[in-house]
This record gives structure tokens, C-alpha cells and sequence, in this order.
């Protein structure tokens, strides 16, 4: 088949959603003030956005960021492994590493990439990794790079996993376990329940835990160390990967652990660190000016989850679903794909940015209207959200009881708009799971 024809299918799907006046993503933002963008010569209130401190455009950052520039020059010319081992990068690690409550920490120049050079590294075929079905796309390309075998469990189903690991040991299986969660999902805003996985030790003593903090890291526990601080399990959780392109205000990603040999290993072998450039040193200083705004201003923080709390008990009186959040992440369950499209195009008309989530971000059926705010957001900026959201969901029908009173038969034979573009992404995700 020449390639033409297999992707031809896709773009005459995506081209079709386009005329139609619903596709949301890849809108280009002209100008950002942090809690407001201009797109298109509109401009909106952003509650879509991951900086869940408002610290993208705080000026110490931006200074941060110039001076590691004019230091270290635009960009690393190189690779960590050769030239591009900035000192900066390594004053990161230390304090990346205390930050989480590990020994030490290898940066790299994603998240993504990240997972996938750690995990494809560390495992091989004779290994076994349990896998949360929720768990990013980066740590399934991780998982699928490494060749080892991939268990999955249901989203946070402890019993499940405790069922798959149970039957692991049975089989006298000799080679490595490593159980993977994230410490608060990103579509959800779910926390992993991560005491009772680490409970699972006592089933199989050398099993490790990896968690993928991404969302966690400046948000939960004591001055924003993570999700393991948050639960009290930094010692008992074996891998810490976290990201800087949320809370941290910049790009990157990281690799937290004790074992030095095995951060060792990891160092020369994970392929995305040593073949690709090193992080430029105004995205580190970007990084270490918001560690130092996080240790000295813990009203950041408050004012966060302050925030917070409002809008999800302004979500709740107005009778949206939003689910079990326990993070700034609040998500607006919609369900089909095809009317959060429409709401998501509502909200960009009514001067709000908020994109909709579908499969395989989310499982089938599932569609929502993925919420975050920042703590730099003001109260005029949450009034107005509320009183458009109000609006829109009943012209929509989203509410709680709206949700009760549907025709399940007409949702059965719903011809959505984009059903081609769930089928062509679902063969990505289930390849990496078993």
C-alpha cells in the first residue's frame, strides 16, 4: 500500500470535522498573558493551560531564563553525552533530586522522552511491566521500545493488579517487575492510589514502582515535591519521573532514583539523552528560578487549590459531572465526542479556551472538556467561566440530570464526527497493551 492511500482516509475525516466548524486543536495562540491568550484577534480566558502556577510569565523567571542564555548561549550544541553537558543541567539535578526526595536525578530534554529512554532502557524481554490502562502515551512507547512484556489493569484497580502480579509470581517469572502509575492522572485529575500499590511489595519484595509525576510535581505534597511526598512514600517508590512544561514553567523532564548504578546505567543508555541535543540552559534556569519560588512562597500554592475548590463547587452547583479530581485538572464529563466538539466550539466563541479530550486520551464514550486553572487566575476570570458554563450546559444538556433523562438509543446510534479518527488511534494504543 503506498503511503498516500493509507493516510488519505484520516485526512478526509479531518478535513470533513474542519468544514464543519468543530475541529479545536492546533489553534494558534498570537499572544499569552498566562491566565488570557489571543487567538485569532480574540482574546479568551485559558483554562486549559498545565502552568498551574501562573509561572510562565513571572518576570524572576523570564530573568532566569535570559541569564542562563547570555551564560551559556542559545542553544547546547550538542548532546549531554559529548559537548551539551551545561553545569547548569547538573546544579538541576541536585536540586531536582532533593526536591523529590531521592538520592539523584538524571535530566532530559522532554518528558516524553524522558519515559520513553528510561523505561526502553532499563527493561528488556525477559522483563514484565504492569501498566495502568490511563498511563500516558510516553510511558507505552516506553513500554513498547523495551520489548518487555506489558500487563495492563483497569485505571487505579488495585485488586486487578494485585490479581495480575499474584499470578506473575505464580509463574516463577525470574526476570524484573516494574508497576507503573502516574501519581495524578492527566485527563482525570485521579489520583494513583499509590499506598496501597506499594502494599504490593509484600506479594513480590523486588517489584519496583515508577511513577510518572508530570502533573504531581509542584502541585501535591509539601511545597509541591510530588504525589509520593503527598502520600508519605518517597522511600518506598523506586523510579520518580517528573516534567517541567507544567508547574516548572518550562520544558523538560527528569529521572529520580536511589540506586546510583542503575541511574548510572540509565545515564549511558538511554537513547533519547544521548542522541539527542541537551536541554538549552534558559529552559534549566527557567526551571531552578521556579524551585526557588516554590520554597519561598508556599501562598502560591494555597492560592491554588484555594481556586481550586471554587471552581469544582461551581461545577457542582451548576450540575456538572466532574468526576473525583483531586487536582487542579477538573474535568467536564461529556460523553460523546461529536457534543464536546461543539462545547469546546462554544466556549471558544464565548471568549474561553478549553479543548475537549476523546479516545484514546480517554477510554470510548468518555469525552470531556479537560479544565485546569492557574493560581494566577482572578476572581472576575472564574465568575465569568462559571456564568458561561452555566449557560452552555443547559443549552447543551450536560448536566447530571440531563445525563439521566437521555435517550440511550439515540447515543447507541449516533454517527459522531470523529468515530474514523477514535478507530485509526485506537490499533497506537492497543498494540502497546496486552
Amino acid at each position: 500500500m503506498k503511503l498516500n492511500n493509507r493516510c488519505q482516509p484520516f485526512s478526509r475525516m479531518l478535513q470533513g470535522v474542519k468544514k464543519q466548524g468543530f475541529y479545536p486543536y492546533f489553534r494558534p495562540i498570537h499572544r499569552s498573558w498566562g491566565t488570557e491568550v489571543e487567538v485569532g484577534g480574540q482574546r479568551l480566558v485559558m483554562i486549559g493551560s498545565n502552568d498551574y502556577l501562573g509561572l510562565s510569565h513571572d518576570p524572576r523567571v523570564l530573568e532566569a531564563a535570559e541569564q542562563a542564555m547570555h551564560r551559556w548561549g542559545t542553544g547546547p550544541g550538542g548532546s549531554r553525552f559529548l559537548c551539551g553537558n551545561l553545569g547548569i543541567l547538573e546544579t538541576l539535578e541536585e536540586r531536582l533530586a532533593a526536591l523529590v526526595g531521592k538520592k539523584k536525578a538524571i535530566v532530559h530534554v522532554t518528558g516524553f522522552s524522558a519515559n520513553l529512554g528510561a523505561i526502553a532502557a532499563l527493561l528488556t524481554s525477559r522483563d514484565i511491566i504492569l501498566c495502568d490502562q490511563e498511563n500516558h502515551a510516553s510511558i507505552l512507547e516506553g513500554c513498547r521500545s523495551s520489548r518487555a512484556r506489558v500487563i495492563s489493569f483497569p485505571h487505579n484497580d488495585v485488586n486487578a493488579a494485585k490479581q495480575k502480579l499474584t499470578a506473575v509470581r505464580n509463574s516463577n517469572h525470574n526476570g524484573c517487575v516494574l508497576l507503573t502509575t502516574e501519581g495524578v492522572f492527566s485527563m482525570s485529575g485521579d489520583l494513583s492510589p499509590l499506598p496501597e500499590l506499594v502494599e504490593l511489595k509484600k506479594i513480590h519484595p523486588e517489584m519496583l514502582i515508577y511513577l510518572d509525576d508530570a502533573h504531581g510535581l509542584g502541585v501535591m505534597g509539601r511545597n509541591g515535591r510530588g504525589t509520593a511526598d503527598h502520600f508519605g512514600m518517597n522511600g518506598q517508590v523506586d523510579f520518580i519521573m517528573g516534567t517541567f512544561s507544567k508547574a516548572l514553567a518550562s520544558i523538560g523532564g527528569f529521572i529520580a532514583a536511589d540506586d546510583e548504578a542503575v541511574l548510572d546505567y540509565l545515564r549511558h543508555h538511554s537513547k533519547p539523552l544521548i542522541f539527542s541535543a541537551a536541554l538549552p540552559a534558559s529552559n534549566a534556569g527557567a526551571v531552578l528560578a521556579c524551585l526557588d519560588i516554590l520554597e519561598r512562597e508556599p501562598e502560591r500554592l494555597a492560592r491554588l487549590w484555594e481556586i481550586t475548590r471554587r471552581v469544582s463547587a461551581g461545577y457542582q452547583e451548576i450540575g456538572l459531572v466532574i468526576g473525583n479530581s483531586k487536582a487542579p485538572i477538573v474535568p467536564i464529563y461529556i460523553g460523546s465526542e461529536d457534543l464536546a466538539f461543539q462545547f469546546a466550539q462554544d466556549l471558544f466563541e464565548n471568549g474561553i479556551f478549553a479543548l475537549p479530550a476523546i479516545f484514546p486520551a480517554v477510554p470510548k464514550g468518555q469525552a470531556l472538556i479537560r479544565t485546569a486553572f492557574m493560581s494566577t487566575h482572578e476572581d472576575r476570570q472564574i465568575n465569568y467561566v462559571l456564568e458561561v458554563l452555566e449557560r452552555l450546559a443547559r443549552k447543551h444538556r450536560v448536566r447530571a440530570i440531563d445525563f439521566m433523562d437521555r435517550d440511550q438509543s439515540v447515543a447507541k446510534d449516533d454517527q459522531n464526527l470523529t468515530a474514523d479518527y477514535s478507530s485509526y488511534m485506537e490499533m497506537s494504543r492497543d498494540s502497546a497493551l496486552t
